[in-house]
């Protein structure tokens, strides 16, 4: 199974790839806010097809009771996320798709930080010094462009 994870997560970083030179062409001609709904909508229809298709009747996609997952967690999720998606498709415009990629990669010290402060999740010192050099050296790279 981790070796699935593996390739799952490798694949994914070429999509993201793919996909933010895709989006930077797309941004030259449509608002951050249009194409984050088109995005949003071509997830809506692949992935309930997809959950149909296992046996899933539509209205079960958007209840969550008896998930163990409350309500307040997975809209406060629902909002981040969008706000993220605004946030990359914006310096994907402002920056190129290139430099906010390098910049957005510093994500996991944000993660590590998060993960301690809402979940008290254990901050390795490994984890933050590592984050701290990856965000140090994408600010270098995105500055010195």
């Amino acid at each position: 199974m981790q070796y699935q994870g593996f390739l799952l997560a490798i694949l994914a970083s070429a999509l993201w790839g793919l996909a933010y030179c895709l989006d930077e062409r797309v941004l030259a001609g449509l608002s951050i806010y249009r194409l984050y709904f088109l995005h949003s909508l071509c997830g809506v229809l692949v992935v309930g097809s997809l959950l149909v298709l296992q046996g899933h009747s539509p209205l079960s996609l958007v209840r969550i009771e008896g998930s163990g997952v409350s309500l307040p967690l997975v809209a406060t999720t629902m909002l981040v996320g969008t706000a993220a998606g605004l946030a990359i498709f914006g310096s994907i415009q402002a920056l190129g798709a290139s430099r906010a990629a390098v910049l957005e990669i510093s994500y996991p010290l944000f993660v590590a930080i998060f993960a301690y402060l809402l979940f008290r999740e254990p901050l390795a010192p490994a984890v933050l010094v590592g984050g701290v050099f990856i965000f140090i050296g994408a600010t270098i790279i995105v500055l010195g462009h």
